[in-house]
């Protein structure tokens, strides 16, 4: 008898990400994983459910062992979604990059690593004129969302953010002047960052993955990406207790 007259999932059956219709995306792995796995959606709205098999797990909540209980809640409808916002990153000769869950990072291109950049960072405001919020001078800038400013930006003296905030963190990368800071800004802004004339040439990474390389005298913009990433939170949320667990 063909398994599938008797009730039970075919599982040789295969999908594609943001053409099929899917109903949730169960994710085994690690960070990675997840944030490829949002990057492969791309304006799909199709949730995500997070389960924990790798070293560090951060955006994951259902440890291993719990992979039942969290189908199970699933079924029944017992658990909570969460929209975590995303970046929108544009570049003169970049058409493809994906929104990014975590951040978007210009750092000085490896061909020229050991060299400073110079950054020119501005906000801009819909129907404004941009204004100058820190020059970045060394080894690049971070623009991270909440959830991703207890990543790389985390790590570069950046803040921690809740990760249900709506805000665009930038955390310069080794600055050079004891000026630069981190400052948060509020999501409906666009931030330009440009290349100055007389600085080397940078790499754009998106959630640790290469996008591109920027010349001189190019501009990058990163803005709240159109849609979020949709996860699935099944257990109380412990945040804050993963962020200190690292200090341990």
């Amino acid at each position: 008898m063909d398994s599938r007259a008797r009730g039970s999932v075919d599982w040789l059956r295969y999908f594609i990400l943001g053409v099929d219709e899917v109903g949730v995306i169960a994710v085994v792995g690690g960070d990675g994983t997840i944030l490829r796995t949002t990057h492969l959606l791309k304006d799909a709205d199709t949730p995500v459910m997070t389960i924990r098999y790798g070293k560090r797990g951060f955006l994951a909540d259902v440890p291993p062992h719990d992979y039942a209980l969290a189908i199970d809640r699933l079924l029944s409808g017992r658990y909570v979604l969460h929209e975590y916002m995303r970046l929108l990153v544009q570049a003169e000769g970049v058409s493809d990059a994906p929104y990014a869950l975590n951040d978007a990072v210009l750092i000085t291109s490896s061909e020229f690593r050991g060299k400073v950049c110079r950054l020119r960072v501005m906000k801009h405001h819909q129907g404004g004129v941009p204004e100058r919020v820190l020059g970045a001078v060394g080894d690049g800038v971070i623009v991270a969302t909440p959830v991703g400013s207890t990543a790389y930006s985390l790590a570069a003296g950046g803040p921690i953010v809740d990760p249900l905030m709506k805000a665009i963190i930038i955390t310069p990368l080794a600055p050079i002047s004891l000026c630069s800071k981190p400052v948060v800004l509020p999501d409906d802004v666009k931030i330009i960052i440009e290349i100055r004339r007389d600085s080397y040439p940078v790499e754009l990474y998106v959630d640790g993955i290469l996008v591109s390389r920027l010349e001189p005298g190019i501009s990058a913009s990163v803005s709240r990406a159109p849609k979020p990433a949709r996860i699935v939170r099944f257990f109380a949320e412990d945040y804050y207790s993963k962020v200190f667990e690292r200090c341990l």
